[in-house]
């Protein structure tokens, strides 16, 4: 399974609603090219490879299936996310809710970030990126104070 994704693809959403994972973002073998679709903020789209997926599943069955509130967020998300296996073409299919979620029609942006991969709207996209500047702003006060990563993204993107 692939622990890394960079760069950006512009792709279109063929009529079945299927998208190309590009080729240096998928492993040799199929049986690991298993991703996990999730609505993201923003009307984007967060795809999250298995492995890294198995993490957070660790995570969320420590959550008290009787605390209301996370059972409904849980709920909310769960009920929109989706498993996707590459065919053999490399290509995930697409749900019509999580399209319109992120308003996505006939093209779609990949973006690498870093751990997961994200999907959007090109427009959506242009409007919603951030600075050059301020991507090199969190990574030089993540060398700095490596510890602090949550932290250091809400104050250098709230700047």
């Amino acid at each position: 399974m692939k622990e890394l994704f960079l760069g950006e693809h512009l792709f279109n959403v063929d009529s079945q609603r299927r998208v190309a994972i590009p080729s240096q973002w998928r492993s040799g073998e199929a049986a690991e090219n298993l991703f996990f679709l999730f609505p993201g903020r923003d009307k984007s789209l967060q795809l999250v490879p298995a492995a890294t997926f198995r993490e957070l599943l660790g995570k969320l069955r420590k959550i008290s299936f009787a605390d209301g509130r996370a059972a409904i967020a849980l709920a909310s998300i769960g009920s929109m996310a989706q498993e996707c296996a590459c065919d053999r073409q490399g290509r995930i299919t697409l749900t019509k809710k999580l399209m319109e979620h992120a308003e996505i029609t006939e093209r779609v942006l990949l973006l690498g970030a870093v751990t997961t991969i994200q999907a959007w709207k090109p427009e959506n996209w242009q409007n919603r990126q951030v600075d050059s500047e301020t991507g090199l702003d969190v990574l030089q006060a993540l060398q700095e104070r490596p510890d602090d990563f949550s932290e250091i993204i809400r104050h250098t993107l709230k700047s």
